[in-house]
């Protein structure tokens, strides 16, 4: 009996321990590594091209054969490079330049804007909305004063050295003369070319004793440069040079000299400003003295601007045009003017 109870207890003993060892939980396995997960790659950054441009260009007006010339300039380059161009044409009027350089603000479509300013003044407001709203601005022809931060870079002439040259061209033309009384015929008021040609002339031009008696704005035109020389021949015929800071000023002043019995070049010297196909013509007919050049092809120049601040470049503020000094008695002046596409 004793041994049966024994032989229970054994039995008992070893299924309690099997029912255990049953229940207990497998052995946890490790957890698998984490599938690593690869870096997002950031987009590529957009590369422009000439196609992908849409450019605004503010153009101040058309005042004569220079300005032509520029504009068919940046139209034609914009062609040719498949550039989308929208041009605005203020009509020589700044309120009206300033609102459309607003309008190309406004313009989803104007990736860029270039600006030709009437004046030096009146530009921090849209410059800054310009920049605000992510779009670069290139100024072109003329400059304008300080706001170096909220454009991108000024091509175009160095004003002032071109009425250096002018002033220098006219104390050789007057060399030895007894008199030397000059009128000076000036563009707009306010624009930097007047400014900084007028103020060029007159360093070289006072050196060699030259007298500026008079000086008034022909707002670069040929009718009112001829209106004011009219007016000033009537006061007195004393004038020995006439310094013209376009060319059509100086024609203005060429036809009254003319009708006021004098002969242009000769009895008068003239000094103009741009070296336009009709400068030449001028020079070749013996009533224009000398001719200093203001290069009005700007557009492939600017238009390279452009597209290197839209590809995020960095660029000089000032990126000079090359320019020369034409004579009415270089041999070589005929043909030089049949080459001239301006």
């Amino acid at each position: 009996m004793k041994t049966r109870s024994v032989l229970f207890n054994i039995v008992l003993a070893l299924v309690l321990i099997a029912t255990v060892v049953g229940c207990a939980p497998a052995p946890t396995q490790a957890p698998a590594a984490p599938t690593a997960v690869p870096p997002t790659e950031a987009p590529a950054k957009k590369v422009w091209t000439y196609p992908d441009m849409t450019v605004g260009f503010l153009q101040t007006g058309s005042e004569g054969g220079w300005r032509a010339a520029n504009t068919a300039s940046y139209k034609e380059t914009a062609q040719q490079l498949g550039i989308n161009l929208k041009f605005y044409d203020p009509q020589n009027d700044l309120a009206k330049q300033v609102a459309g350089f607003q309008q190309f603000i406004q313009d989803p479509e104007v990736d860029v804007i270039i600006l030709s300013p009437l004046e030096v003044t009146g530009w921090e407001q849209v410059l800054k909305d310009a920049k605000a709203a992510g779009k670069p601005v290139v100024i072109q022809d003329r400059r304008i004063d300080g706001l170096e931060d909220y454009y991108v870079t000024f091509i175009g002439a160095d004003f002032v050295e071109e009425g250096r040259k002018a002033g220098s061209e006219m104390c050789k033309l007057l060399e030895g003369s007894e008199k030397k009384n000059v009128w000076e015929l000036v563009g707009n008021v306010g624009s930097a070319p007047a400014i900084d040609r007028g103020t060029g002339f007159r360093e070289t031009a006072e050196k060699c004793g030259i007298n500026v008696v008079n000086s008034q704005t022909a707002n670069w035109s040929i009718s009112e440069g001829k209106q004011v020389t009219e007016a000033w021949l009537k006061e007195s015929k004393d004038v020995q040079g006439i310094f013209g800071q376009n060319d059509e000023m100086a024609f203005g002043a060429i036809e009254a000299l003319k009708e006021a019995g004098l002969v242009p070049a000769k009895d008068v010297k003239l000094v103009s400003v741009d070296a336009t196909s009709g400068a030449f013509q001028a020079m070749l007919d013996g009533t224009l003295n000398v001719t200093v050049e203001c290069n009005p092809l700007l557009a492939p120049q600017v238009y390279e601007a452009a597209l290197a601040a839209l590809n995020g470049e960095s660029l000089p503020k000032w990126i000079p045009s090359q320019e020369s000094v034409f004579y009415a008695d270089d041999p070589t002046l005929k043909e030089i003017a049949a080459g001239r596409k301006y």
